[in-house]
């Protein structure tokens, strides 16, 4: 199931942070750049086809963020398709 929520949003394929698009563009804009990237881990590959977000607080103490391989607190999608 795809979230209702997610053609609003973005998730980077390789990092699985969630990001709205005009934050994406915001930072498009900022580097002067033409493509969308990760303000993370700079990957230019998104998908809006996720399942659910999940707000990792700290990553240490979630079991959810050991599943993913999270080690660092954010917004994330839980499944990508």
């Amino acid at each position: 199931m795809v979230s209702r929520a997610s053609g609003q949003y973005l998730a980077c394929k390789n990092c699985r942070r969630v990001y709205t698009k005009s934050e994406l563009e915001a930072e498009r804009k900022r580097r002067d750049s033409k493509v969308l990237t990760c303000p993370y881990c700079g990957s230019t590959s998104f998908t809006r086809k996720f399942t659910n977000i999940v707000l990792i607080v700290d990553p240490e103490k979630s079991i959810i963020a050991k599943e993913l391989s999270i080690i660092h607190p954010g917004v994330f999608a839980y499944s990508l398709e």
